[in-house]
């Protein structure tokens, strides 16, 4: 039945599952023109990983960890919501109980959450990926 653990594998199989598709649409987008200019070179296998495949890679993997992290606080409330865990459990707990100014608190604490990691994570990505600020 619903649980924490429930709540915990459901978020991590979704997860797992995402970043693994945009990683994979990540490397496709590899320049290899970078990876013949250094082939011409005479670089080793080591050097045209760390020279030619990381510096294109790293920011958007960094980019896509940030922003499943903020999708995988969003999910954590509703599944906490509907009882499988997550931080939406304090609103549920609060709701069933018939505490309307816990309510409101929890949701408000919600809300500034998810605003909060929602800014930061926009912020930071389109830092790494787009080169704007």
């Amino acid at each position: 039945g619903p649980g924490p653990m429930t709540g915990v594998l459901t978020i991590g199989v979704l997860s797992i599952g995402m970043i693994s598709k945009m990683y994979i649409e990540v490397i496709e987008d590899i320049d290899p023109s970078i990876l013949q200019s250094l082939d011409a070179l005479g670089a080793t296998r080591y050097q045209k990983i760390r020279y030619g495949i990381m510096p294109q890679l790293t920011a958007s993997i960094i980019s896509v960890i940030i922003y499943r992290f903020e999708i995988n606080v969003k999910n954590a409330t509703v599944l906490g919501i509907v009882g499988a865990g997550g931080i939406g459990v304090t609103l549920l707990t609060a709701m069933n109980a018939g505490r309307w100014r816990d309510t409101a608190a929890a949701l408000w604490g919600i809300i500034v959450v998810v605003l909060i990691v929602d800014y930061f994570s926009t912020k930071i990505r389109r830092r790494l990926v787009g080169g704007r600020q």
